[in-house]
């Protein structure tokens, strides 16, 4: 998947000298991902294409790839728009995330290498340093590589894949969050950290359990807040990759 960048840094990637053809889907969900495109917006065919420069063609393929993973929806006479954010579907990631990666950090603290730590440690610093100055799009990418490598120094590739997946659906839901609130959530990080260190196995497992609780709440008061392109009542529907 490709890193996550600002809405104005997407805005360069979709430029007809830096679109193929092939890249169009690409293209598209890094604007959804950071939120260039909201939820709920409508997506015209004819203007993607003259924007991005191609034909069609690519960008209704690309428009059939983002719906069958769960990126946008699609309805007669009403077109193709961004899947909207709701409370629902955070609850549902968050339940996955919950299932799964208490026991991946757990694991970790018992087969996490020096290289693991180190790559670690050089991401709380870096998301520390992120946060002082407001970047929240350094912010999210340090959040799913530090969530992302934990499941990694677990040595398990399929716990890496649904954690990394997930961590990409919930970085549109963070926009809005309050600073202060990502302070809580890097001390939260470098906690984790220390617990897998030590190869306090338990302890790694019930501070990632707390982590996920914070954030959630975090995530889920900034929709409530009327921060985000809000949907109450929408049901999720199975996501994926």
């Amino acid at each position: 998947m490709a890193a996550l960048q600002s809405p104005d840094e997407a805005a360069d990637v979709a430029s007809p000298l830096d679109v193929p053809q092939e890249g169009v889907y690409e293209a598209l969900f890094r604007e959804i991902v950071t939120g260039k495109l909201a939820g709920g917006e409508r997506l015209m065919i004819d203007d993607i294409a003259e924007r991005f420069g191609v034909s069609k063609i690519p960008v209704r393929e690309a428009l059939k790839a983002l719906e069958a993973k769960g990126w946008v929806e699609s309805a007669p006479r009403r077109g193709t728009y961004v899947r909207a954010l709701s409370l629902s579907e955070l609850h549902e990631l968050f339940e996955l995330r919950m299932i799964i990666e208490p026991e991946t950090t757990a694991l970790a603290a018992h087969r996490r290498r020096t290289v693991h730590l180190q790559q670690l440690a050089a991401l709380i610093e870096e998301g520390e340093a992120a946060i002082k100055i407001n970047d929240f799009v350094t912010s999210s990418r340090v959040n799913l590589e530090f969530h992302s490598l934990i499941a990694e120094a677990a040595g398990n590739r399929l716990a890496y894949d649904v954690i990394h997946d997930l961590e990409l659906r919930l970085a549109r839901y963070f926009f809005e969050s309050e600073w202060n609130e990502r302070s809580e959530t890097a001390h939260e990080h470098l906690a984790i950290y220390e617990a897998i260190r030590d190869q306090r196995a338990g302890d790694a497992a019930t501070i990632t359990r707390n982590h996920l609780r914070h954030t959630e709440a975090m995530a889920a008061r900034s929709m409530k807040d009327g921060k985000s392109n809000l949907k109450i009542n929408s049901p999720a529907r199975p996501l994926g990759k």
